[in-house]
């Protein structure tokens, strides 16, 4: 396989293509190599064809002046960023949600091998894409002297190179905000969905019974409240007990299931073919934490080391799918619910019953802590977009922010009550939204910000990639669509 080109200049924010330090403005230090004034040139408009067809694209950099200049910004980007912990716990609560309980749910579409085969893949594709877009936005910044650029912008930047004076640029960025925006959103209904859904068997084995529309809208007010926390350091805490009850809460699940596996007679395939579409849906939304990979590494004290953060956080998530998606199925078979905890023995008149219970409330409060982590990514878009003609010092502007926030999490207890089938609700995010994030953006991208640079073999391997999320996507989002309108 063809080794990914490297840049040339070196004063990048590390990864494969630069020295290991943040950015620095190196225009001053770019020499035309093909002019003999010497004069220093625009690093945008060296790279996207300026100065006219005698230039040559190669920039000379003066490399012990931008070691200098970059030592002296010591690794770091914020001094009040996230330390590497802080961002390992984020990668993890941002990954394992409703997706790794809901993952019994697509073997029991796709079957035990091809569901083993299929996740296995679909994982390793979904670490590349986020590696790829890491990359992809390390370069960029290395071409336009930025300390970070996010996920929209990354794909602004891109296709600047490969289309220079066309809209696409800024088509990219909005179509990338969009499907974020749906995306989160979309995530934060399907907690809204699975905390109704796990609270009303905890109140039932309770002897208590409450509606699950009035579950939805019960907890409104703490989501709520939790969104209102703006700063991600603050939710490190909650991440971390999170973390905590969801790997207790995984773990009895795992013995449980463990303890009552059943392995005669496994279907190690699907019963149809439009069961893989489903599939498809429930495991790229299982995968898809690239909607946090951006705001994550660009709050790192030490962005250079989120590659390493990134591969090490997520080859433990996928693994641990792998694990409770396999185990689930051969457990519950083909009587496997939306999420597995909904699977789970309920009642409270049986002591060996009551650690269930604890795993549903366990799962609950982790989900909620999840929702931080989520929603941050949205309202990270749609708040300076919606609020661009406040001053940003005028003292009414957070009042507004709180607002916003309130009507976006009620919005998304509305859906939870409209739609409450989780497995399908799961699926129907995951083929319509997580596929283009997770799967079909980032490898596009990153073949626009390596165009000049890239081998035929390496462009084909990108554009094989974003075809399996086409298909993925259109496929999926039929078929769920399908089996929402049957259900109704």
């Amino acid at each position: 396989m063809e080794k990914e080109p490297l840049l040339q200049s070196h004063g990048g924010r590390g990864g494969q293509f630069g020295t290991g330090y943040d950015s620095v403005d190196l225009s001053a230090h770019l020499v035309d190599s093909g002019s003999s004034s010497g004069t220093p040139t625009d690093v945008g408009s060296f790279y996207d064809g300026g100065g006219g067809p005698e230039r040559s694209r190669t920039p000379v950099v003066d490399v012990s002046v931008a070691l200098s200049a970059s030592s002296r910004l010591a690794y770091n980007r914020e001094p009040g960023g996230i330390s590497n912990a802080e961002a390992v716990l984020h990668m993890i609560k941002g990954n394992i949600g409703t997706g790794v309980i809901g993952l019994p749910y697509a073997f029991m579409f796709a079957g035990f091998g091809v569901g083993l085969a299929s996740m296995t893949f679909i994982s390793v594709i979904a670490i590349s894409c986020m590696l790829m877009l890491v990359r992809a936005s390390h370069h960029l910044c290395d071409l336009h002297s930025k300390k970070k650029l996010d996920y929209a912008d990354t794909a602004y930047y891109a296709m600047s190179l490969l289309f220079p004076a066309s809209r696409w640029a800024k088509f990219a960025r909005g179509l990338i905000n969009a499907f974020l925006i749906v995306t989160q959103l979309g995530f934060t209904a399907i907690y809204f969905v699975f905390i109704a859904k796990n609270m009303q068997q905890v109140l039932s084995a309770m002897t208590f019974s409450l509606g699950y529309e009035a579950l939805v809208f019960i907890f409104v007010p703490v989501m709520i409240a939790g969104v209102c926390i703006r700063d991600l350091k603050t939710t490190a805490i909650f991440s971390g007990i999170g973390n905590v009850l969801q790997i207790i809460s995984i773990l009895i699940i795992i013995i449980y299931v463990s303890l009552h596996l059943e392995w005669d007679n496994v279907r190690q395939y699907p019963k149809e073919a439009v069961d893989m579409a489903l599939f498809f849906g429930l495991a790229t939304f299982s995968v898809e934490g690239i909607g946090v990979v951006m705001p994550l590494e660009n709050d790192m004290k030490r962005p250079r080391m989120f590659p390493s953060v990134l591969v090490g956080s997520m080859s433990f998530v996928c693994t641990l799918f792998l694990l409770v998606g396999s185990l689930g199925f051969l457990c519950f078979r083909d009587e496997t619910l939306g999420s597995i905890t909904l699977n789970l023995p309920g009642g409270s008149d049986k002591p060996e019953n009551i650690p269930f219970l604890y795993v549903k409330l366990f799962y609950t409060f982790s989900i909620m802590a999840s929702h931080l982590v989520q929603f941050y990514v949205a309202i990270e878009i749609i708040e300076p977009m919606a609020f661009k003609n406040v001053a940003i010092d005028d003292p009414k502007r957070p009042y507004y922010g709180y607002a916003l926030r309130a009507a976006l999490t009620v919005g998304a207890a509305g859906l939870a009550a409209v739609v409450p089938d989780l497995g399908l609700f799961i699926s129907l995010v995951g083929a319509a939204g997580s596929s283009g994030l997770a799967i079909i953006f980032p490898p596009l991208i990153h073949l626009a910000a390596f165009w000049r640079e890239a081998g035929v073999l390496w462009k084909v391997r990108n554009v094989a990639i974003a075809l399996v999320g086409i298909i993925g996507m259109v496929t999926g989002t039929y078929a769920t669509v399908m089996e929402i309108i049957e259900t109704m």
